[in-house]
């Protein structure tokens, strides 16, 4: 059966690998001191690798799948990450060899008991899950932002998949494999972007891209009136913030 995911974001693989943002590396730190040992992380999901690279600042070893060639074709090539092409559900790993499970921005596509009998598979006893994202992009001009929650929730609501209410509510819903702890509430992704940048990630987003295959480009209008609105026609750069949002624990024997 064809994975969803992976032929939406292997169709936009080198966009994502550039525009899309990395993540509070506070929260690496504090994955990795829950963890039971640092020798090996499973990122799942993974994608072209922006939390894997992080995450060799905290473990010897990180075990990097993803089901999209496309996705791991752009991933840097680091000496701590083995990339392999799996499923979520089929990792390939070997039984209770992983420290760690983080999956980055994606859970919501293979989330359920088949992905959450491979994790506990994989784990070591008292390995520790992480399932980490963000929130909808806040821009700091009201006029501006007032355009992305159209385009968010009104123009791209008949494309989004229905993956992404999970997301909206920040995993909450979907079995999570053990005991859960208390979220850090107070983290931020921030970035200083012009216009070009922003635009570079919208094209990312799973329903530009249905929409696009289906003819419309809705960000084709939209770039014009964010010129026209933006500071310097575009170039001059603006504070992006990206609420982060997550669940992890403990995982369960």
């Amino acid at each position: 059966m064809p994975d969803p995911a992976s032929d939406l974001f292997g169709a936009v693989s080198k966009a994502y690998a550039t525009h899309r943002p990395t993540y509070p590396e506070t929260f690496f730190k504090a994955f990795a001191s829950r963890c039971p040992s640092r020798q090996r992380v499973w990122d799942c999901g993974c994608g072209s690798g922006q939390a894997s690279l992080s995450l060799t600042t905290q473990f010897e070893q990180v075990e990097a799948s993803d089901a999209s060639a496309a996705q791991l074709s752009q991933a840097p090539s680091h000496p701590r990450i083995h990339y392999r092409q799996a499923p979520a559900d089929a990792s390939g790993l070997a039984a209770q060899s992983i420290d760690g499970v983080l999956v980055a921005a994606a859970v919501h596509w293979f989330a359920g008991e088949a992905f959450n009998t491979e994790v506990r598979r994989v784990a070591k006893p008292g390995a520790v899950m992480a399932w980490i994202g963000y929130l909808p992009l806040q821009l700091e001009s009201k006029g501006l932002q007032s355009h992305l929650d159209h385009l968010y929730a009104v123009t791209l609501e008949p494309w989004w998949p229905p993956e992404r209410r999970w997301v909206d509510q920040s995993y909450r819903g979907l079995p999570f494999p053990g005991e859960e702890w208390p979220f850090p509430d107070d983290l931020w992704i921030e970035r200083s972007w012009t216009l070009d940048d922003l635009l570079g990630y919208l094209g990312t987003w799973s329903a530009v891209e249905q929409a696009r295959r289906r003819g419309a480009d809705p960000l084709q209008a939209l770039s014009s009136e964010l010129r026209a609105a933006w500071p310097g026609a575009g170039m001059e750069p603006l504070l992006a913030r990206w609420p982060f949002m997550g669940r992890w624990g403990q995982i369960s024997a």
